[in-house]
């Protein structure tokens, strides 16, 4: 065992020295490190199985060390290791204006980003970017540089000329050149605002045509027109109204050049013809100094509101609408109506066939033919309208009080067209009592057609009337006077009428008759003017006087005013202690001389106790002059001078304006 011992002891030494010298026996590598262009980083040796030690790689500009080739913890051969890099990447952010990220991009150093498409902004030009990115070798923020945008703005003259030529920054503000000047303009301003310039402008200026009115007034200072004139211009002339019996000669300044405002009056002088005194158009002459005859003087609504006061005070003035009567009137009304008639023996009656004496039984007759015993309780009026000229009577008789001439049996009478309510009848049947506008009275049967209420208020207020203008008409062989209007249908080659007609049982039927355009009548009332006006008194010059328009030819002085006036549309009231009492028109007076009467105006109606007169105004040689219908010396109608006639007797006046 000792032995085996030994042996185990030398066998350890054996294998002990066997291992030092297998160990000291052991293989050496040779490792060669390369750079990243394969040139020798390094060049190590190291033995069998011993651990590699790896060198500190070389830094390459733009790139990152990523590794060895290969990656070995021990050599067991020799080797060739290299090192690996990786291209560096950066981060390029591009921003917009308002430094809001509009693209980011990863590149390769060395490399160039992609720029990208910014979005307009307004008022901004694009000009670069702030950093250069065609060689990125780091990250980089890239900023967007602007410049505001540019615009030329120009400003003209009136003839199209550059005066101004600017370059404005966006938003900006341009400046304004001084206002320009422009004959016959007013420079207002620029065609455009350019406080806020956004865009290349090209700025007018604007002028506003300068205007002046140029009114163009009347002999009489009326307004005929007002012309708008451009400055430095010719006004253009109206036509000017004629003035009877004067000539137009031109205007009063000159109308080739207005630089002004004006006022341009008509000149007129007198023509040369020789007028004398009764004729219209000789006072036509001398009024048309002071007035313009061509004026209308009162509207029809004016004239409608002079018969409202006529119509509402029957006490005063006596007329009515008859179309507003009550249509039922009691008994004791009708007979007093009747009964105020009561001259029967104020003065003598004769017969008006033989001229002889009436006896007191024969007048007896005459008051018994007034029926008043069947007059009934109450009294339904009847419609009429008058169909031939006929006398208005104190009774239901010819037979004539006085003087046949100067009959106080004759109260008025009664035209063609006359509208009347019926109140009652004569005992002989031969004899309405009606109620006219302006009058009551009898009258014969046979000038009277009696028609419905509706049938009288169509005829008296038609939608069109032809109102006769002569002195008298004869039409379908009736006589017709001034005055007195038709309904008219039609007027085209001749004026067509409706005109009143008597049938064979008494009753109204309508004819329809043909007026010739020649004749003198007027579709609708005259324009109440100076010229109508006395054209229509002097066509009456020289015609009878007639007591109570007994003969058809003639007139009273009340009913000569009343024709005149008719035509017009007035309603006259038929006495003249009635038309002097027209509410607010009529008026009282006393010591109205020669120099006083001159106050009033043509036209207005002069009263004595029982007479009117027409005042003209001033004749040629100043004197007060008056139109009238007198039965002085036969005379009929006349002018007479103021002064021949009498101031002290005048009591009234009624004025129409």
């Amino acid at each position: 065992s000792e032995k085996k011992t030994i042996m185990k002891r030398i066998l350890f030494i054996f294998c002990i020295i066997t291992m030092i010298f297998i160990t000291g026996c052991k293989k050496k590598y040779e490792i060669t490190f390369l750079n990243k262009d394969n040139t020798v980083l390094t060049v190590i040796t190291v033995k069998d199985n011993e651990k590699i030690s790896y060198p500190t790689p070389l830094e390459v500009e733009g790139y990152d060390f990523t590794g060895w080739s290969e990656e070995v913890e021990f050599a067991t051969s020799d080797m060739t290791i290299t090192a690996t890099y990786k291209l560096k990447t950066f981060t390029v952010t591009f921003y917009d204006i308002y430094n809001k990220v509009v693209k980011e991009e990863t590149v390769e150093y060395g490399d160039k980003a992609t720029e990208p498409i910014l979005d307009e902004v307004e008022g901004k030009t694009f000009i670069a970017w702030d950093e250069e990115f065609g060689n990125i070798k780091e990250d980089l923020d890239v900023m967007p540089i602007y410049d505001d945008k540019k615009y030329i703005v120009k400003y003209y003259d009136s003839e199209g000329k550059i005066i101004s030529e600017q370059s404005i920054a966006h938003g900006k503000s341009s400046v304004v050149p001084e206002a320009l000047e422009k004959v016959g303009y007013t420079f207002v301003g620029w065609s455009i605002d350019a406080t806020n310039v956004t865009a290349y402008l090209d700025i007018h200026p604007i002028f506003e045509q300068i205007y002046y009115s140029v009114t163009f007034v009347s002999f009489y200072n009326d307004i005929i027109s007002i012309d708008k004139v451009a400055a430095y211009e010719a006004a253009i002339a109206p036509t000017v109204p004629e003035i009877p019996l004067y000539d137009f000669k031109g205007w009063d300044k000159d109308l080739s050049c207005i630089t002004n405002n004006m006022t341009v009056k008509a000149i007129y002088e007198k023509n040369k013809d020789r007028l004398l005194i009764n004729d219209a158009n000789y006072w036509l002459r001398i009024i048309g100094a002071e007035y313009d005859v061509t004026k209308t003087l009162l509207t029809a609504d004016e004239i409608s509101n002079y018969n409202d006061k006529i119509t509402s005070n029957y006490a005063k003035t006596k007329v009515v609408s008859v179309e507003a009567l009550a249509q039922v009137k009691d008994a004791d009304y009708v007979k007093a109506l009747i009964n105020n008639y009561a001259n029967m023996n104020s003065n003598p009656v004769y017969d008006c066939n033989t001229k002889a004496l009436l006896t007191t039984a024969q007048k007896n007759e005459i008051l018994n033919n007034r029926n008043l015993a069947h007059v009934p309780s109450s009294v339904t009026l009847q419609y009429g309208i008058v169909t031939d000229f006929g006398w208005l009577r104190s009774y239901p008789t010819n037979h004539y009080s006085k003087d046949y001439d100067m009959d106080r049996f004759q109260e008025t009478s009664l035209n063609v067209g006359e509208a009347v309510a019926i109140y009652h009848e004569s005992l002989d049947g031969n004899w309405y009592f009606v109620q006219a506008t302006n009058y009551n009275g009898w009258i014969e049967k046979k000038n009277v057609a009696t028609c419905s209420y509706d049938q009288m208020v169509s005829f008296i207020h038609p939608k069109q009337r032809l109102v006769i203008t002569s002195n008298y008409m004869d039409i379908e062989n009736v006589h017709v006077r001034m005055g007195q209007s038709f309904p008219l249908l039609e007027t085209n080659d001749c004026h067509k009428i409706t005109f009143p007609k008597r049938d064979s049982d008494g009753s109204l039927f309508l004819k329809v008759v043909s007026i010739d355009l020649s004749a003198e009548a007027s579709v609708g009332y005259l324009e109440y003017t100076y010229e109508n006006l006395f054209h229509q008194a002097f066509k009456l010059l020289k015609i009878n006087y007639s007591w109570g328009d007994k003969d058809k030819g003639g007139r009273d002085c009340s009913s000569t005013m009343n024709a005149i006036y008719n035509c017009f549309g007035f309603m006259m009231p038929r006495n003249t202690n009635n038309q002097e009492a027209i509410p607010g028109f009529g008026q009282k007076v006393t010591n109205l001389t020669v120099n006083a009467i001159k106050q009033y105006k043509p036209g207005t109606l002069v009263f004595t106790s029982s007479h009117v007169m027409m005042y003209l105004g001033l004749s040629e040689s100043g004197a007060p002059y008056l139109l009238h219908n007198t039965n002085a010396n036969n005379a009929g109608c006349i002018l007479q001078s103021y002064a021949d006639y009498g101031p002290s007797k005048i009591s009234a006046v009624l004025r129409f304006q």
